[in-house]
């Protein structure tokens, strides 16, 4: 298949978000993805946002090669400039997106995949270590507490019933 016919077909947005938000996480700045990946910024730009479905193959294969190869890379090794980066692990942090090492190599490209922040996502344990560690509730952490919340409520009924 050539990259031309690559350019016209899509696949889902999903995974090519999910590695971008990650690199953006670790300090890789959006511009400089694009110009190593070959792709327009205004291009990484719209997979970025969340009604972007779809995106073409040839951009979600040089995102995820980008990905695969530089992030666990120091960006300031590779002559991305403190303050750039700095801009970049901002937004990211601002925005709430994961670093990659809570996605599975496996089912980042999956739509019903869920980042594991603390390794108990959807337990209380997991909710109480995003507590601890200062790491922002996901949803299955956040339907955790109030199941136990429901819980708690329902034997406090129960108790009072006895009474």
């Amino acid at each position: 298949m050539t990259s031309r016919q690559d350019d016209e077909l899509m696949v889902s947005a999903v995974g090519t978000r999910r590695r971008l938000q990650a690199l953006a996480v670790a300090g890789w700045p959006l511009a400089r993805i694009a110009r190593e990946t070959g792709e327009t910024p205004g291009a990484l730009a719209l997979a970025l946002t969340p009604t972007a479905a779809t995106v073409t193959v040839s951009t979600a294969r040089a995102v995820a090669a980008f990905y695969t190869r530089y992030q666990l890379a120091s960006p300031g090794l590779h002559g991305v400039s403190h303050v750039h980066a700095r801009q970049a692990r901002e937004k990211a942090t601002r925005a709430g997106w994961a670093p990659h090492g809570v996605w599975d190599d496996d089912t980042i490209d999956d739509p019903a995949a869920r980042p594991e922040w603390t390794g108990h996502c959807g337990t209380t344990r997991g909710a109480e270590l995003h507590e601890r560690h200062n790491i922002p509730l996901c949803p299955p952490c956040e339907a955790a507490l109030y199941r136990r919340q429901l819980r708690n409520a329902a034997r406090e009924r129960r108790a009072l019933t006895r009474a």
